[in-house]
């Protein structure tokens, strides 16, 4: 009978492929170096195909490694399913649960959430990866991450969900900007203003840029940014107005920084948050309480706003 690699091993070579050198791989994994480094070159010889370019300090996939990877990730995907669906059988919570957040979510719903779920279920680790809306859908299907905190619109397909919260969006103008008044602002008053947005891969980007459009098409800006504290640092300098998601507002807006907020007119325009998981994961059930912590977590956070 042919010898098969062990699931331990495929996951040294999904981390190697993933992490792109052996020392972040056994860092990842939790073992030395040469140890990974004897696993990884034991599956290509019961593969008989080199899976890796060994460009020190880099470990480059090879044609073959590139479809072996991916379908190690289907196998550790369907034997995680497994454990997952006898432990749904025995009525027990999964004991490790990966959650997949984007990052304009991740730094403000985040920290009072985990402690939450902590109280409520002891015995469950979280285990958080914040990720791109494309990324994060992508390793949702591939077993990467068991569920994922993420906004609409996105290909949905495969995933089963709940949405969790409608986030409103804030207008945000360093003082001195012709909007930078005070009471709630028409979505049409922003026609011709000169937005700050996130980096393309971003989907409060796209989301702005939505906004904009319905405002009529105000002018492009070549500034953007990584990140939504970068956004209100470039506001603060005076480099422009942007739309803030409203649960980032009491974090990254501080008093002297010189920035004034505004809400939007009702109906304002935002986002609808939802918790997204493989259709055919086996602790729907509990997800779907899960998303009721959610839900239970966010109604207060974004009424103080």
């Amino acid at each position: 009978m042919t010898q098969l690699p062990t699931l331990r091993q495929l996951e040294y070579v999904v981390a190697l492929a993933d992490h792109g050198t052996f020392v972040e791989a056994a860092r990842r994994c939790g073992v030395s170096q040469p140890a990974l480094s004897k696993q990884v070159r034991e599956v290509e010889e019961l593969l008989g195909v080199d899976l890796f370019e060994r460009a020190r300090p880099a470990a480059l996939l090879t044609p073959a490694g590139v479809e072996v990877v991916a379908r190690a990730r289907e196998v550790l995907s369907s034997a995680r399913d497994l454990a997952d669906a006898a432990a749904a059988a025995s009525g027990r919570a999964p004991a490790t649960v990966r959650l997949g957040v984007i990052p304009s979510v991740a730094p403000y719903g985040l920290p009072g959430l985990i402690s939450k779920v902590r109280a409520r279920y002891p015995r469950v680790t979280i285990v958080v990866h914040e990720l791109q809306t494309v990324e994060l859908l992508a390793a949702l299907r591939v077993g990467a991450v068991d569920v994922g905190l993420l906004a609409h619109p996105f290909d949905g397909g495969g995933l089963h969900g709940a949405d969790v919260a409608f986030e409103r969006f804030v207008f945000a103008a360093p003082a001195g900007h012709p909007l930078a008044t005070e009471g709630p602002i028409e979505v049409a008053a922003l026609a011709g203003v000169v937005l700050l947005l996130m980096e393309d891969g971003h989907c409060l980007r796209d989301q702005a840029l939505e906004v904009c459009a319905a405002a009529g098409s105000p002018r492009n800006v070549d500034v953007t940014a990584a990140s939504v504290t970068t956004l209100t640092r470039l506001v603060e300098g005076g480099l422009g107005a942007t739309l803030l998601p409203e649960s980032a507002v009491p974090v990254e807006v501080r008093l002297d920084a010189g920035i004034v907020t505004r809400t939007f007119v009702a109906p304002s325009p935002g986002r609808t948050l939802t918790l997204q998981w493989r259709a055919r994961s086996p602790h729907e059930p509990w997800l779907r309480e899960l998303a009721g912590l959610l839900r239970d977590h966010y109604v207060p956070l974004l009424d103080a706003v």
